[in-house]
């Protein structure tokens, strides 16, 4: 129910329609139930060769009262058996039958208008807060998470949602008043009859719960196993290359068909006993409708209970009732693949984002001094990758991080923008922890360029400008040229405007890191942060990359991670880092004068440099 009700907590802001869709719902279910209630009588009267003579009677005086309904069917009756010609009454019967009918199908007609639009804007705020979150959340949450498995939560599982849970309000709000109205008349015409029908509703209603309990459990596993589907099929497009190269086609199928298989399973014991719900709904409902026909047949039969008109009409309506009761319970068993779904939707939206800005963060809009890492250590869970670091970075120059692979210097570029918190120490910059400024302005003066060329599926132009939202067509061009981007983007099918593809799959490694580099040009932020920006290019394309580096980092205060030397023999300063721990400083002559056993010269001479 929590989560039900969460998830109808997204209507909040169209409550207003609320009293607009409950009265549409009401007066919809009471002409339906008013083109039951007046039939048998008006049969009853029209066609009984009784000769009647009843005095016209004045329209009964509107009363807050449980007779006046009465009163109103009693004139109605009465003004009905006043024609002589008998084939008035019909005339009138049919036009009155007809109105209610229109007005039934009316006000039904506008609660689902009013549902269907609250509907589509749920559905809206919904991912939107999902995706939200999802952009909120920090880089560390997603090494514990499949992307596959939040495609999923973003998709199928707000899909799941909305059929299953929204589209069902209508039903929630209509059935049960349909219920509550009916019995009202029911107890109006027999309360002894109706007790005996509320005696044997209990055991249909048990069956279905048993049912959808089962029902509850299967949907789980349907979720879980759809997750991990669309995770392999995210892998398998995102490694083609690598999967076709190692023909390691067969092992990704096997690895699909064995989930996809758990999932069949799954959704095809899951469709059997959603399968089964309407039939047993209805036979229980059939069953119970029976019990009360025949006992109250008896009453009227043997005991003249109550008149058979009205014997007919309770009939009537207790069948009407059936239906709602059936689409209650079936309305139930859809409701718990939603709720599972709704669950892991809210796991997202309900995950801690350990990367926000303090109460009193500040903004800050330039850099003028130093960063500076005060005695920080940090974690990736039980692996402590850095110890009790130390550095100062000058504003204006340019820093090298050197070292083994897995030593920590990715890591460092990672803290400066928060992508992660240390867990030891401070990161400062001009004196300020970075942890009180705020995150957006924060990362406003950094640019980063890495050796995965992140583009999107676009134009060229748009990747480019991505996020400079004031920048100009000639700032553009200008960007390109300093990342020695500019002739081969005139040289594609539509200049600037030619799309890229998936990840920017219609380029070379060296075009797409020259595009990165461009983006980072544009943004023209103080703060420049280089990881691996080279490392994955032939000696050409390295060429052409490192020319643009260089011009990108003029004038900047850059922090470079590379292995190669050419990148970083001109850097101000090079800090060797190994095993977490800085074990060397200084200019790249410096440290090759240093006493035999520097790591630095141990790394040029195995050519790690």
């Amino acid at each position: 129910m929590k989560i039900y009700l969460r998830i109808l907590s997204f209507a909040r802001p169209f409550r207003s329609f609320l009293p607009m869709f409950i009265v549409s719902t009401i007066l919809g279910i009471i002409f339906e139930i008013l083109n039951l209630s007046f039939v048998a009588p008006v049969l009853k009267i029209l066609f009984s060769d009784e000769s009647q003579e009843v005095a016209k009677t004045a329209f009964p005086v509107f009363e807050f009262s449980k007779d006046y309904i009465s009163n109103i069917g009693v004139w109605f009756k009465n003004y009905l058996v006043s024609f002589t010609d008998k084939t008035e009454a019909l005339k009138i019967i049919c036009f009155v039958l007809l109105i209610s009918v229109f007005f039934a199908n009316f006000f039904t007609f506008l609660s689902r208008f009013i549902l269907a639009f609250v509907k589509a804007k749920m559905v809206k705020n919904i991912r939107l807060a999902l995706f939200e979150k999802i952009n909120r959340l920090h880089l560390g949450y997603y090494t514990n998470e499949k992307r596959g498995d939040l495609m999923s939560r973003m998709t199928n599982d707000v899909k799941e949602v909305e059929s299953s849970i929204i589209d069902t309000l209508n039903g929630i709000v209509k059935e049960p008043i349909t219920v509550v109205v009916s019995f009202a008349v029911l107890y109006y015409l027999s309360p002894q009859l109706l007790l005996f029908s509320l005696l044997v509703l209990p055991l249909s209603g048990f069956v279905i719960w048993k049912l959808t309990s089962l029902l509850r459990k299967k949907a789980k596993q349907g979720q879980d196993y759809l997750g991990k589907i669309l995770n392999t099929i995210d892998e398998a497009l995102g490694g083609m290359k690598i999967i076709q190269s190692f023909n390691a086609g067969e092992f990704f199928i096997k690895r699909f068909t064995h989930e996809n298989v758990k999932y069949e399973r799954a959704l095809r014991s899951m469709d059997y006993k959603k399968g089964l719900a309407s039939p047993i709904s209805q036979f229980m409902g059939v069953a119970v409708f029976c019990m009360v026909l025949y006992y109250g047949g008896t009453l009227v039969l043997k005991e003249n209970y109550m008149p058979p008109e009205n014997f007919l009409v309770f009939v009537l309506l207790f069948a009407n009732v059936i239906s709602p009761l059936k689409s209650l319970f079936t309305l139930v068993a859809n409701i718990q693949r939603g709720l599972i779904a709704g669950e892991r939707i809210f796991e997202v939206t309900d995950a801690i984002e350990e990367i926000t800005d303090a109460p009193n963060a500040i903004k800050v809009t330039e850099f003028n001094d130093a960063i500076e890492l005060k005695n920080i250590s940090f974690s990736y869970g039980e692996t402590e990758v850095l110890k009790n670091i130390n550095l100062r970075i000058q504003k204006g120059k340019t820093i090298a991080l050197v070292g083994a692979s897995g030593g920590g210097k990715s890591t460092v570029i990672n803290l400066i923008p928060r992508f992660y918190d240390v867990n030891k120490g401070e990161i400062l910059i001009d004196n300020k922890n970075i942890k009180e400024i705020t995150l957006h302005s924060l990362r406003e003066q950094i640019g980063i360029v890495t050796q995965d060329s992140i583009l999107f599926n676009d134009t060229i132009y748009n990747n480019i400008v991505f996020g400079n939202e004031t920048a100009t067509e000639q700032d553009v061009i200008e960007a390109a040229k300093v990342a020695n981007a500019h002739e081969f983007i005139l040289a594609s099918e539509k200049g600037y405007q030619t799309e890229i593809g998936d990840n920017g799959m219609k380029l070379s490694g060296g075009q797409k890191q020259r595009l990165c580099i461009a983006r980072a040009v544009l943004k023209n932020p103080p703060i420049m942060l280089l990881d691996e920006a080279t490392s994955a290019l032939d000696t050409e394309s390295e060429q052409l990359v490192q020319e643009a580096l260089n011009q990108l980092m003029k004038n900047r205060t850059s922090v470079v991670v590379a292995h190669r030397l050419s990148t970083i023999q001109n850097a101000d300063e090079i800090v060797v880092i190994n095993n977490g721990e800085i074990v060397e400083q200084g200019t790249h002559k410096e440290l090759l004068e240093s006493p035999t056993g520097s790591v630095y010269k141990k790394l040029i001479a195995i050519q790690k440099l």
